[in-house]
């Protein structure tokens, strides 16, 4: 089906928040909502959306710092993988608390409606134990996009040296993404490369991350 996709660039840290929905309902999600909550909020009332869901790539700081007041402004209903909901969000390890009282309404399964459209979670930890990508299905696999936060970036990859990282269950994790189609696009949670999105197909013939056929191949990139 049609997709609703809108890429906003927020904040000192070059993210980026997509809001994604089905055009027939008006029914619409928010991924990482953080930054600029009023911008977010009046991006989705100018093009005619309703927001029912908070979808978290993972539960870093600069990722969640708006989920509150977007909750408080919609009462959506907040999606992330359930070790990063309890652990990042609630407890804080990503740098910032947010109260369970705040969130009334959490998602933590794999599939996710919005509207009519079907949203499908893929964790991919690595980044953090519970990073997960958003993944859905246009009319063709041409149209299919998927949201890896910051497990995929244009060109490169996110970060595996924090301490609850790990760098071998990344290349794993990004084994998965490189399972979807070819034509898929991905887009990524930080402008960190050349371009503000990419097909998996040239994304794989381009990112040495991607290109690593090993984990003993990947590790040894991480190290240079």
């Amino acid at each position: 089906m049609a997709v609703y996709l809108k890429q906003l660039a927020l904040g000192p840290m070059q993210n980026y928040v997509y809001l994604l929905g089905d055009p027939i309902t008006k029914e619409a999600a928010v991924v990482d909502p953080a930054w600029n909550a009023p911008a977010i909020l009046e991006q989705v009332k100018e093009d005619g959306y309703r927001l029912t869901h908070v979808l978290l790539t993972h539960g870093h700081y600069d990722h969640i710092n708006g989920v509150e007041d977007i909750v408080q402004a919609t009462d959506a209903t907040v999606v992330a993988e359930a070790r990063e909901l309890d652990d990042f969000v609630f407890e804080g390890m990503g740098g910032l608390v947010i109260p369970r009282s705040s969130l009334k309404k959490t998602f933590t399964g794999d599939r996710i409606s919005i509207g009519k459209l079907l949203v499908q979670a893929i964790v991919t930890p690595g980044h953090t134990p519970g990073s997960q990508c958003y993944w859905m299905r246009g009319k063709t696999s041409s149209e299919d996009v998927v949201v890896t936060g910051d497990t995929l970036f244009v060109g490169t990859i996110g970060r595996c040296d924090f301490p609850y990282s790990s760098p071998r269950d990344l290349f794993h994790s990004l084994g998965k993404i490189k399972k979807l189609p070819d034509e898929t696009v991905f887009y990524p949670g930080h402008d960190y490369g050349s371009k503000s999105s990419n097909s998996l197909a040239n994304e794989k013939k381009t990112n040495p991350f991607l290109m690593a056929e090993t984990v003993e191949n990947f590790l040894s990139l991480l190290r240079r």
